[in-house]
C-alpha cells in the first residue's frame, strides 16, 4: 500500500532506513516540521518528522524499516512494564491509573456503540498487558481477544491472567471476516509503517455497524506544539504518523469507516513527563524507577487545567 522511495543505511542511526511517500495521499511533497532524537533510550540520531503538503498528515521521514524497527522495542519499553516489577510504593498508584485509563477508554466508547455486554465480540490490537480488556471483563462480563506481537506479553496475557490472545499482529493472526462488533487500538496506530493497510484489515473483521475505536495523540494539541521534540507523545521513532480529525476522518473513510466521535483529552501525569523532559531528563531506561513519580509532582500542579491541554484523540468509526 505504502510507496517506499528508497532504502538505505543509515550511518548515523546505524541502522536501515527507508524514505516513503505520504501514507495517507501518496505525494512526495513534504515540508520539515521538526527533528527529534529518541529519548527512552538514547539511541544515535535524529529523526524527522514531515507534513504533507498535500492532506497535512505528519510522518516519519526517512524512517527504520520494519526489520530496524525492532530494536527499538526492546522488553523494558514502558507499554511492556508490569506492575508487580514496579517498586513497592508506586504499584498501587500505577494500578490506580492504569485502572482510570481503562474506565475512560470504556467511557468513551460506550457513549458511541452502546454498553458493552457479554456477548459483544472484541478485539484489542496492540493489547500489551491487557490492562483494557481485563478491566471490560471485570466490569462488563465481556471477554475480548488480544493481540500482540511480544511472545514474552502474549505468554503472560495466556498463563497468568487466562485470557485469550494471539501472537502477531492484525494481518498474521488469521482472524475471520466480518466476526467482531468492536476493534479497538489504544495507542496503536501510530506505531504502525503502514496505517492505512492496517485500519483496511481492521475493517476486513468488522462486521457492517460494527466500531472501530482508536486512541492516538493528538500533536495539534497545545502540549505538541510547547514542547515540540521533547513532547512525551512524540516518541522517536516509534511513532511514525500522526493524525488530526481531518486527516484521520480521511483515512478512515478511505478504508471503509466513517468516523462517529472525537474526545480530546490529557492527564497532568503526561504533562509532566514532557516537563521532565523539557528540564533535562531523559532516558526512560536510565532512569525507570523515578521518572514517574518526578512526572507525576511536576504534573500535579496544572491538574485544574488539563482539560486546556489535551494531547489525546479517542476516536470512534462505524463500519460502512
Amino acid at each position: 500500500m505504502i510507496e517506499v522511495v528508497e532504502t538505505f543505511e543509515s550511518t548515523e542511526h546505524g541502522e536501515a532506513q527507508e524514505r516513503v511517500a505520504c501514507p495517507l495521499c501518496g505525494a512526495m511533497d513534504e515540508r520539515l516540521v521538526l527533528e527529534g532524537r529518541d529519548l527512552l533510550f538514547a539511541k544515535p540520531g535524529a529523526y524527522r518528522l514531515v507534513r504533507c503538503q498535500g492532506c497535512a498528515l505528519e510522518y516519519v521521514n526517512p524512517r527504520p524499516t520494519p526489520t530496524a524497527l525492532g530494536p527499538h522495542y526492546p522488553n523494558n519499553y514502558f507499554g511492556y512494564a508490569l506492575h508487580d516489577e514496579a517498586p513497592p510504593l508506586m504499584e498501587p498508584l500505577l494500578r490506580w491509573f492504569a485502572r482510570g485509563i481503562s474506565l475512560r477508554r470504556i467511557r468513551f466508547l460506550e457513549r458511541a456503540v452502546g454498553r458493552l455486554n457479554p456477548d459483544v465480540d472484541m478485539i484489542d490490537v496492540g493489547c500489551g498487558t491487557n490492562r483494557l480488556l481485563s478491566h471490560i471483563k471485570e466490569l462488563r462480563g465481556c471477554v475480548g481477544l488480544g493481540v500482540d506481537f511480544n511472545p514474552e506479553i502474549v505468554a503472560y496475557v495466556r498463563d497468568r491472567l487466562e485470557m485469550p490472545v494471539a501472537l502477531g499482529t492484525l494481518e498474521t493472526a488469521d482472524l475471520g471476516q466480518r466476526h467482531f462488533d468492536v476493534v479497538s487500538m489504544m495507542e496503536y496506530l501510530e506505531h504502525e509503517p503502514d496505517p492505512k493497510r492496517v485500519l483496511m484489515e481492521a475493517r476486513r473483521i468488522t462486521r457492517p455497524g460494527g466500531h472501530l475505536a482508536l486512541e492516538l495523540p493528538h500533536i495539534a494539541g497545545p502540549p505538541g506544539r510547547l514542547f515540540r521534540s521533547l513532547w512525551w507523545n512524540l516518541d522517536l521513532p516509534r511513532h511514525l504518523v500522526f493524525f488530526t480529525p481531518k486527516t484521520l476522518a480521511r483515512m478512515l473513510d478511505e478504508a471503509g469507516y466513517e468516523l462517529v466521535a472525537v474526545h480530546t483529552f490529557s492527564f497532568p501525569f503526561y504533562v509532566g513527563m514532557s516537563i521532565a523532559q523539557a528540564l533535562g531528563l531523559r532516558h526512560w531506561d536510565r532512569h525507570r524507577r523515578a521518572f514517574p513519580l518526578i512526572a507525576s509532582i511536576l504534573g500535579l500542579p496544572v491538574w485544574p487545567l488539563t482539560f486546556l491541554l489535551p494531547e489525546f484523540m479517542f476516536a470512534v468509526a462505524r463500519a460502512k
